[in-house]
């Protein structure tokens, strides 16, 4: 199993508020880049001088360890001038740049050194490791992507929904890609009812550069109706209706009427 490794001021007593800040910023982007809402990330190993924590996906969802291995090498990435990785929404590129800005020294620390992040498998380290420095905090101001904001909707399946530490979910369109929903809390209980559900959600909705829907602030959900028939009950029952002339002649003569 994957686990990630916080150091915070290696070799020296560590600050309080920079582990604390960086453990919740942690928490929020490894959110960002998992489309399971439900994942409750643990804490497998606390060092207390310089700080390390061990974080890892709880024993009963091993396979979400694979957002451990991308945010490693996505920030590793980006590191090293590369560009920023598929998937990644703004959303998570801004709680990066958030999440790497606060491991950075405060003002006139002369013995600070870089917090880093070490993935480990099963136990031993894997090799991928990165250091939290003030150039990838620039490189990632540098490639914020942009967004636009608007009222729309989107469809698709509710396929997860958390409540214990913000209200999230997660809609999977069509596509199969995922979109991240928020609400307020008079939303929980229509969210509960149709979770795994056929869904319209209803709200403001942010694009991305290429125009496809990354989040949705909800303010209303409907169910939407599954159709009572498939498309193999109704072959067949209309043979009449194309007067006797082969489909594919008919439809070259009818195309762009319907």
């Amino acid at each position: 199993m994957e686990a990630l490794e916080l150091i915070v001021d290696e070799g020296r007593p560590a600050s309080a508020g920079r582990f604390f800040s960086l453990g919740v910023d942690l928490l929020d982007l490894l959110d960002e880049l998992s489309d399971d809402v439900t994942v409750s990330w643990q804490v497998r190993d606390l060092r207390v001088g310089s700080a390390l924590a061990t974080i890892a996906p709880p024993e009963d969802k091993p396979h979400t360890g694979g957002v451990l291995r991308l945010l490693v090498s996505s920030l590793g990435v980006v590191g090293d001038s590369g560009p920023l990785p598929d998937g990644w929404t703004p959303d998570a590129v801004k709680v990066a740049h958030r999440f790497v800005d606060h491991g950075q020294a405060a003002e006139n620390e002369a013995d600070w050194v870089p917090p880093r992040l070490r993935l480990l498998t099963d136990g031993a380290q894997a090799g991928d490791d990165v250091s939290l420095t003030p150039a990838l905090v620039e490189r990632l101001a540098t490639l914020q992507p942009f967004e636009r904001k608007m009222p729309g909707s989107v469809r698709g399946i509710l396929v997860g929904l958390n409540v214990s530490r913000g209200n999230r979910a997660s809609l999977k369109v069509p596509s199969g890609r995922v979109v991240r929903v928020g609400f307020d809390i008079g939303m929980r209980e229509a969210l509960k009812e149709a979770l795994y559900s056929a869904v319209e959600l209803r709200g403001e909705v942010r694009q991305d550069g290429d125009g496809q829907i990354f989040h949705i602030r909800a303010d209303d959900i409907e169910p939407l109706a599954e159709p009572r028939i498939g498309w193999a009950e109704m072959f067949g029952t209309a043979p009449n209706y194309t007067g006797g002339v082969p489909v594919d002649e008919w439809l070259e003569a009818n195309r762009g009427e319907a």
